[in-house]
């Protein structure tokens, strides 16, 4: 639907966007991530028309928009397929709510006060506000309520592709998941094709169908966010570990917060430099690497990720945990419902981990009902809620079976801390092995977690 070729454009001597190409499809969500002034929000500019390129074209359902010989004029017809939410939310701060969401009706189309509050008031309960909404200020609204005003804003005129600019620069955790939501549901209500800029890696992870990592004006990747975790780039590791916001896309928790936010040691950001270029020098994984059905690390894959992670959890001196999530009683759905059925519940267990876990860390697929997840930084008192959390997390999945019956699978965990005595694949691997069959064996829909050994085994 949304093509981008070949797109250069230079500031003065300052070449910021050097052959940028992206193929965005009808009803995806796309994250561009990077570092700040790297040319994340010069790309959407592009796309809405505030900017025109110096090289490469634009083009929406075959039809070229952009181009060095097009001028911003020529956007006035194409601008209305297309909705942008600035960072911060960018309201007129003279306006109310309601006002502030009624300017476009307003400014480009012919309909009566009648029908624009009438839109209005739709577009405030498609984004989760009150009617009172509309007559506050924006100086009266947070950070997370200005970003819904905006948002609102470009649904009135009913976009086709939706521009996201930073929408959670600056909330906390709590907010950050609303406006994520917010994003997938207006993906699945109105089939909206969405570009989302962020920096913030575990809100790529939540919402992209398709991650594209920019850096000094290129595309150094493109790829689904299992083919981004997997990756061995290190520049890639270093962005996706780097990131301090470690929040759970399940929920959050002030201890865990404060457990995981931690000032930023330089001495172990160039170590762990040093440890990606090595592991990128003996390891290079592909697409047959991931298991087919969920898009997850396979096994030989994972082992290995978990390998350089004990490596880094001894050298770092950071916590590192394994845990392991099995479906309750697959083979028994398998029975009621179909080989087939079982297949979708384990696809859709898997997509669902894919999308609830931290940006730094790993999630593979064992074997027919087993999952793996590497936890970084992550605190052995807190190890069993984390766990448990992401556990019920993945529980919310509702499929219905070819009966017409709906069915919520069941799952049980078994987790164990990595430590000096416990540090390889396999005995690791054993503990939380050990832990997810002692949850089974209780019945099932549980979390049991390991001790860290005394000696190695």
């Amino acid at each position: 639907m949304l093509k981008i070729e070949h797109l250069k454009k230079r500031f003065g001597n300052q070449l910021v966007l050097d052959d940028i190409s992206l193929e965005i499809d009808r009803g995806e969500v796309i994250c561009i991530i990077g570092q700040s002034g790297g040319g994340k929000s010069v790309i959407l500019k592009h796309i809405i028309g505030l900017m025109i390129p110096d090289g490469g074209r634009i083009l929406i359902d075959g039809e070229e928009i952009s181009s060095p010989t097009k001028k911003s004029s020529d956007f006035e017809k194409v601008r209305r397929r297309l909705g942008m939410l600035f960072q911060g939310a960018a309201l007129f701060d003279s306006k109310n709510v309601g006002e502030n969401i009624a300017f476009p009706l307003r400014e480009h189309t012919a309909y009566s006060d009648d029908k624009i509050n009438e839109i209005v008031a739709e577009a405030l309960e498609m984004v989760g506000l009150q009617p009172s909404f509309r007559i506050k200020m924006p100086s009266e609204l947070s950070g997370g309520m200005r970003s819904r005003v905006g948002l609102a804003r470009a649904l009135v005129m009913k976009p086709e592709i939706m521009l996201y600019d930073e929408p959670t620069s600056a909330l906390d955790p709590i907010m950050t998941d609303k406006i994520n939501d917010l994003i997938l549901s207006l993906r699945d209500k109105l089939k909206m094709t969405s570009v989302v800029v962020t920096h913030d890696i575990a809100s790529a992870y939540k919402i992209a169908d398709k991650i594209a990592m920019i850096y000094e004006g290129k595309i150094i990747f493109s790829g689904t966010p299992a083919e981004i975790r997997a990756s061995r780039n290190p520049y890639i590791q270093q962005f996706i570990r780097g990131q301090r916001k470690l929040h759970y896309a399940v929920g959050s928790e002030s201890e865990e917060e404060s457990a995981l936010l931690r000032t930023v040691d330089v001495g172990q950001i160039k170590q762990r430099v040093t440890l990606d270029r090595k592991l990128r020098r003996d390891k290079s994984f592909d697409a047959a690497s991931r298991d087919a059905l969920t898009g997850l690390m396979g096994y030989q894959q994972f082992a290995a990720v978990m390998k350089d992670e004990i490596e880094r959890s001894i050298a770092e001196q950071e916590p590192m945990a394994l845990a392991l999530f099995g479906i309750d009683m697959l083979k028994e759905l398998g029975d009621r419902f179909g080989q087939q059925f079982c297949e979708t519940v384990v696809r859709e267990i898997g997509r669902k981990l894919g999308l609830s876990i931290r940006g730094s860390d790993s999630a593979g697929r064992f074997s027919s009902d087993e999952f793996g997840l590497i936890l970084v930084k992550t605190d052995p008192a807190l190890l069993d809620k984390t766990v448990d959390r992401i556990r019920k997390r993945l529980m919310e999945i509702v499929i219905k079976a070819p009966s017409g019956e709906e069915v919520h699978p069941v799952l049980s965990a078994g987790a164990t801390m990595c430590g000096e005595t416990n540090a390889s694949v396999d005995v690791l691997g054993k503990a939380a092995g050990q832990a997810l069959g002692r949850a089974r064996q209780r019945g099932g829909n549980r979390v049991e977690v390991a001790e860290v050994p005394k000696s190695q085994q």
